[in-house]
């Protein structure tokens, strides 16, 4: 995606410790999401930095923007040694794509933008049949509302107008408001061997009478018992022939504040905001955000529902306790870096790189020729998407 760093000579982490200082107080009612990024920082380091080479814990939630080493939220995870589920599944990192947006458990040091992961899931939040299509790039499925943009990554449409009622989709995102009802895409993916009867919804928990439901779907089964009020789940069952009631084979806590036990840290998240609390307090997500300690440089707009963040902080009983703040702009096209070997090759403007369909032919070529790309290759990519295509900018043969 497009980072500060694009446009400076300094690292990311670097440009947010050296920001000049404003109060948040004053930087929450005037802070932009124009110019691809804006960043609201800390005055000093940040913990587990202190110039000294020490490891810290963090966890990160973010779309994968990049393969290489995992790349989210603007920090290179090494998950050559990580664990890896996918939907609770037990896998690969091979399993995982562009726009998945994932939980990496992992360390980092003194460079903040390199880290180690241990652990990382990938929880899509909606599989189903598509039930509308609207405009803008809008459509619903699995009883949410699903928001896409240009930066969502496509697979088996060549654009979000391919898209249309009764198509069966997956859907990786951000929750996009209070009620868990919407959803911001971050990948949309054509499902068509998923069973007619199988769903799978994310959203808050309703409790009417003995009645569970989420997203207007009744609940039922023994799977669907134990669950409360208020929480963010991902429930996966079959639905009735009448559309109604979903038979809950697996239900999920989704909310990152929800177990039994705080968490606790170092955190990165991505997401989007869903409340304003106050001045210096919000939801990001499902999850509550102290700013009162933050510093800014104000720029024009105010913050509010719907604005994209990604937040650094510390937990602090179970609220992330900011320490910087980067607003994005959907609108700028994200930068996305591929290293892989080429899996498929017609030519240069359909090949295959990490499941991911690529067209080179302008882009600006290191180590080699248009010639040289064939399948088996190993190529470093940076480019942005095109509906489904990765328009490749920058093409590195990697002998």
């Amino acid at each position: 995606m497009t980072r500060p760093e694009d446009k400076n000579p300094w690292s990311r982490r670097q440009w947010l410790q050296f920001t000049s200082a404003a109060t948040l107080g004053g930087a929450l009612g005037t802070l932009s999401g124009c110019g691809g990024g804006v960043a609201v920082g800390v005055a000093g380091l940040l913990p587990g930095t202190g110039g000294t080479g020490q490891i810290a814990a963090v966890f990160a939630r973010g779309f994968i923007a990049g393969f290489g080493s995992v790349i989210v939220n603007g920090i290179r995870f090494d998950d050559s040694a990580a664990s890896v589920q996918v939907d609770g599944i037990s896998g690969s990192s091979s399993a995982l794509r562009l726009g998945m947006v994932i939980d990496v458990q992992g360390e980092r040091g003194a460079d903040l933008t390199q880290g180690t992961a241990r652990s990382i899931a990938a929880w899509s939040v909606a599989q189903g049949i598509v039930g509308s299509v609207l405009p803008g790039g809008v459509f619903t499925v699995a009883g949410i509302t699903v928001t896409t943009n240009a930066n969502t990554v496509l697979d088996g449409l060549d654009s979000m107008a391919a898209l249309s009622a009764g198509q069966r989709v997956t859907v990786w995102g951000l929750q996009a408001d209070a009620s868990a009802s919407r959803w911001t895409a971050t990948r949309v993916a054509l499902a068509p061997t998923m069973p007619a009867s199988s769903l799978v919804s994310t959203g808050l928990v309703q409790v009417i009478g003995d009645v569970r439901y989420v997203n207007g779907l009744r609940l039922a089964g023994t799977a669907a018992q134990a669950l409360q009020a208020g929480q963010l789940v991902r429930v996966q069952g079959n639905l009735s022939s009448d559309g109604s009631t979903l038979q809950v084979q697996q239900a999920s806590l989704q909310g990152l504040t929800q177990g039994p036990t705080a968490p606790t840290g170092e955190a990165e998240i991505e997401g989007v905001v869903t409340a304003v609390l106050s001045t210096t307090r919000f939801k990001l997500g499902d999850v509550e955000v102290d700013a009162s300690q933050a510093t800014a440089q104000p720029t024009g707009a105010a913050l509010a529902v719907g604005t994209r963040l990604d937040v650094h902080g510390v937990w602090q009983s179970g609220v992330l306790l900011a320490r910087s703040i980067e607003i994005e702009d959907q609108e700028t096209e994200y930068t996305l870096e591929l290293t892989g070997y080429v899996e498929q090759y017609v030519n240069a403007t359909d090949f295959i790189v990490r499941s991911q369909r690529c067209d080179a032919s302008k882009a600006l070529l290191q180590n080699g020729t248009l010639a040289d790309l064939r399948t088996g290759v190993r190529v470093q990519l940076k480019g942005s998407l095109a509906g489904s295509v990765l328009q490749v900018t920058e093409l590195e043969f990697d002998h």
